[in-house]
């Protein structure tokens, strides 16, 4: 009877023992993780020296006795510890609901096996890849419902956005976020608190810009509403990957027509300055042109004043005594002895006789 009391106050103490080494075993620090281990082989060795030197068993009886720990150990374990695997691209964390150090654990569980106390503790697993969100009025996009975002400008316009986003939890900040939500599904996050926080931010920065800023060039617009977004999402361990719009904003139809009025306007006059400048272009052109002419006339008269010139000096009365000789000459020399049949005034020559038709 002494013995099977001794057994049984020995069992309920090394349930917490046991407990207590599993724990450490899936602790981040190398240290416990040895402490858990030492604990588990003191447990092994405290039931040996029990059996062998305090109830002073035989060794059948300690056979007999070790096989029945061995079982009573693997059915208590199994009660009293649980095990789970933390997936890559996941961390767990561990929550517990008694005990002084009640409360969730500062650090969080990284891959792989995860050793704890199902009754007394809780481990929850967060994804910690790329989460992405979509909140537009297309019903065929995201959820099948309107979640687009609409903010007023500082004039008064109520536009309507479609947004996306994407987000991270950072490893560190899960139990932070954990305290904050009580809760491991992200799509309620998302869908709910996020979209919501945004929502807001959106609104407030939009009260800082013109509905002109909104729909020309609007990256300041989105820098701030990230920036303001991003200081709200810092305490809880989230970190925006990606934040902007899907398409144009939506204005109200008046809006719409009134920048289309206005980007027609400047448009025409863009297309007037073009006219002008080109006609006098074409202008200038036109003078250049002329003046060219005018230049090259000049410039052939000066040329042909100054050849005549020129010639003029080269005429001397000898030259013209020579040149008048030398037609004379060439005239000579192509006669052929023959008179012409009529002369100027149209009488006409008589042949002469020759001296020897006499």
């Amino acid at each position: 009877m002494v013995r099977v009391l001794i057994l049984i106050v020995s069992a309920l103490s090394t349930l917490p023992i046991l407990s207590i080494a599993y724990a450490l075993l899936s602790a981040a620090s190398d240290v416990r993780v040895a402490i858990g281990c030492a604990l588990l082989i003191a447990i092994g060795v405290g039931w040996y020296a029990l059996l062998r030197y305090v109830l002073r068993l035989t060794p059948v009886q300690m056979r007999r006795w070790i096989g029945g720990l061995v079982l009573f150990l693997a059915i208590t374990s199994a009660a009293a510890c649980g095990r789970t695997i933390v997936e890559p691209g996941h961390v767990g964390i561990q929550v517990d609901y008694y005990g002084q150090d009640r409360g969730v654990e500062s650090y969080p569980k990284v891959t792989g096996v995860v050793w704890y106390n199902p009754i007394t503790t809780k481990v929850l697993q967060y994804p910690t890849f790329v989460q992405t969100a979509v909140w537009t009025h297309n019903i065929n996009e995201g959820n099948p419902i309107d979640e687009s975002i609409t903010f007023t400008t500082s004039d008064q316009m109520q536009v309507s956005a479609d947004v996306s986003l994407a987000y991270h939890l950072t490893s560190e900040r899960v139990p932070a976020f954990y305290v904050k939500f009580r809760s491991d599904d992200l799509r309620m996050f998302t869908h709910g608190f996020l979209r919501n926080l945004a929502r807001e931010k959106f609104d407030n920065v939009a009260g800082k810009y013109k509905i002109e800023q909104i729909m020309g060039d609007n990256a300041p617009f989105l820098k701030d509403a990230r920036t303001m977004l991003q200081q709200d999402l810092d305490p809880i361990g989230v970190q925006l990957d990606q934040f902007g719009l899907i398409g144009a904003p939506r204005p109200p139809q008046q809006v719409i027509e009134a920048i289309n009025a206005k980007v027609q306007a400047t448009q025409n006059a863009i297309r007037v300055e073009n006219e002008v400048r080109q006609a006098k272009a074409q202008a200038e052109k036109n003078v250049a042109d002329a003046e060219g002419l005018a230049r090259a006339a000049i410039a052939r008269a000066e040329g042909d004043a100054k050849a005549n010139q020129l010639l003029s000096s080269s005429i001397t009365p000898t030259l013209v005594e020579w040149r008048k000789l030398e037609v004379q000459q060439r005239a000579i020399d192509k006669w052929n002895g023959s008179l012409p049949t009529y002369s100027g005034n149209a009488v006409p020559f008589l042949p002469l006789p020759s001296p020897t038709s006499h």
